[in-house]
């Protein structure tokens, strides 16, 4: 089954792991991202990932919800980071996302909100 804390976790925490091949892991070629309503495709969300893994150390994924009927996807985590200076910053994702046939995330929307608290 397709589990984005799966995807985040190779992609922010695997350092041994590329970011391509974390990508090709998760997500179709054809892969589009909307945060808060603003979308980008494959390569944007790979550029942002690169400079993530400069700045986080490492990530934890607790989800709090998760939901899969067929091809539709609903999850809604916390994601806390401890980045390389030592802070940590939270937020809680809501997100819906397509699955294609062969498993991997073909597109995802979602909502994010900065956590105060960890």
């Amino acid at each position: 089954m397709a589990s984005i804390a799966a995807a985040l976790h190779d992609l922010l925490n695997e350092r041994d792991l590329s970011v391509e091949d974390g990508l090709s892991r998760h997500f179709t070629d054809g892969f589009r991202q909307s945060t808060n309503g603003d979308w980008i495709d494959r390569s944007a969300f790979a550029a942002q990932l690169d400079q993530l893994r400069l700045l986080v150390d490492r990530a934890e994924i607790r989800v709090v919800d998760e939901l899969t009927s067929g091809s539709a996807y609903a999850e809604r985590h916390v994601l806390t980071a401890t980045m390389r200076d030592g802070s940590v910053a939270a937020q809680e994702v809501f997100l819906f996302a397509k699955i294609a046939d062969d498993g991997r995330f073909e597109s995802l929307e979602e909502l994010v909100r900065p956590l105060t608290e960890a």
